[in-house]
């Protein structure tokens, strides 16, 4: 695992990947996470990174951050190299992703790794500006079988589109990634950070993406509720702390780890309503949720603690690009708590515009959220 923050795309590419190569003694594959800070630079980086460490496979995106050796760096210039050996691994990128149908996404990728089967790990990089979440996930699906998938959005330089590689020409409007199989499942873990404060409501009248009754009350006079105080008055503010949770499993739906986070998108004074970035139909059931830097800490400390009870042979971390130092306010906490949970496993990683990772056992599209995967060797 090796990181570096220097400007110089060269040089960067020469610290991080001189760092990796000591903690992996014979790489074959190496997965690269850069910042868009480089620039024109980028390609050279890539063809540094990989006649350093004389890699056969270099995977990744770029990225609003990255992630490694107990330090995160975000905006800027900064490059995270995380180098694989003794695995079966096998890079892909799909070109092209906005043209391709929910069942030509998933075809395409498993065309690219082959037969998939419960010990494998897939992670997905791609431009998620470009899909559509719920056809891309069933793509995945129906594509990869058994395999636990986990990634992140890649994060584009204001309006430049977001790149993506597998090797060292970076390209836009695709999706990068890479096949580990090791003897055994990779162990998850999803953290989220957020703190109930409504119990499940039912959403008794709706139109496309617009809640307009939670429990037969007007959606917005709920949502104000859940929101209190001087906070209540400023909807577009509250809006990044008061979201809604959106349960994925039966038994203890508003648990940790058991529903998705989603951000109110739009509100309706006069139709007294909200809007969620998806549709919900009459019926269904959501819950709202305060985002609370200390929760997400605690909640971050209970999702390490069993998977830190054995080392493995190295950690992915895919955190959200909302998380970081604007929300908890210290820079490279969640690092820091990595490192000194699953030290000496190698753990890189980056921070995304979304993360992709299971809850409810299935795989999801996720916000202010991080996810934890740990390859055995």
């Amino acid at each position: 695992m090796g990181i570096s923050c220097l400007g110089d795309p060269r040089a960067a590419a020469e610290e991080a990947a001189a760092s990796a190569g000591h903690s992996c003694n014979r790489p074959e594959t190496a997965l690269v996470l850069a910042t868009p800070g480089y620039g024109a630079g980028l390609r050279e980086l890539l063809e540094t990174v990989t006649a350093c460490l004389g890699v056969d496979v270099l995977v990744g995106a770029t990225a609003h951050g990255v992630v490694g050796e107990g330090r995160e760096y975000e905006g800027g210039t900064a490059v995270s190299v995380l180098a694989l050996g003794g695995f079966e691994a096998r890079g892909f990128l799909v070109p092209h992703i906005a043209d391709l149908d929910v069942r030509e996404l998933g075809e395409a990728i498993a065309k690219r790794v082959g037969t998939t089967g419960p010990e494998d790990l897939v992670v997905v990089l791609p431009d998620t500006g470009l899909l559509r979440p719920d056809a891309f996930l069933q793509g995945l699906a129906a594509g990869l079988g058994e395999a636990r998938v986990v990634g992140a959005g890649a994060v584009d330089a204001l309006s430049d589109p977001p790149l993506q590689w597998c090797g060292a020409q970076p390209t836009s409007g695709a999706a990068a990634g890479l096949l580990v199989r090791a003897s055994s499942p990779p162990r998850l873990g999803v953290t989220q950070g957020t703190r109930p404060v409504t119990g499940l409501l039912e959403v008794t009248r709706s139109r496309d993406h617009w809640i307009l009754q939670l429990d037969g009350r007007p959606a917005l006079d709920v949502y104000r509720e859940a929101v209190r105080g001087p906070l209540a008055d400023d909807l577009s503010r509250a809006a990044q702390y008061v979201m809604a949770a959106l349960p994925r499993r039966s038994r203890e739906p508003l648990a940790p780890g058991g529903y998705l986070v989603r951000a109110p998108v739009g509100f309706s004074e006069a139709q007294r309503a909200l809007a969620l970035p998806m549709p919900l139909e009459p019926g269904s059931q959501l819950a709202f949720v305060h985002r609370e830097p200390e929760t997400a800490r605690r909640d971050l400390v209970d999702m390490l603690a069993p998977l830190a009870e054995r080392p493995a042979a190295l950690g992915l971390w895919f955190d959200c690009m909302a998380r970081g130092r604007g929300f908890f306010g210290v820079e490279g906490l969640e690092a820091a708590y990595l490192e000194r949970a699953l030290e000496p496993t190698p753990v890189g990683g980056m921070f995304g515009s979304c993360e992709i990772g299971p809850v409810g056992g299935v795989t999801e599209l996720l916000t202010y959220s991080a996810v934890l995967a740990l390859i055995d060797g």
